[in-house]
């Protein structure tokens, strides 16, 4: 009955597209976000503990004795629990392997 009545003019259609700038500024805006969810979520940390000192200083305390045997068996539950308490994607590296470090990324174990 009344049906809407369409009216085309395709000669005053006009077509936006973006700019070169508005191009660059897209593609920079994706390459960064795509850099931080990569850094974020994918790379494996790095950090490093001292294991090797630990426990001599715990053997020294024992030695001494500073601490009893059972205050020795809680020091290494803590250190094992300290280890798995770190993030999946962490790489954790001896100190007697690593040539030179940043002290941000070492693990502190006492």
């Amino acid at each position: 009955m009344n049906e809407p009545i369409e009216v085309r003019d395709e000669e005053n259609r006009a077509t936006v597209s973006p700019s070169y700038l508005e191009v660059i500024g897209i593609v920079l805006v994706i390459v960064l976000v795509a850099l931080f969810a990569y850094d974020r979520f994918l790379v494996p940390k790095v950090k490093v503990a001292d294991l090797k000192g630990y426990l001599q200083e715990q053997k020294t305390l024992l030695a001494a004795g500073a601490i009893t045997e059972e205050q020795w068996k809680h020091n290494l539950d803590t250190l094992e629990q300290v280890f798995r308490e770190q993030p999946s994607r962490q790489l954790i590296i001896l100190k007697d392997v690593v040539l030179h470090h940043d002290q941000d990324t070492e693990i502190k174990l006492k």
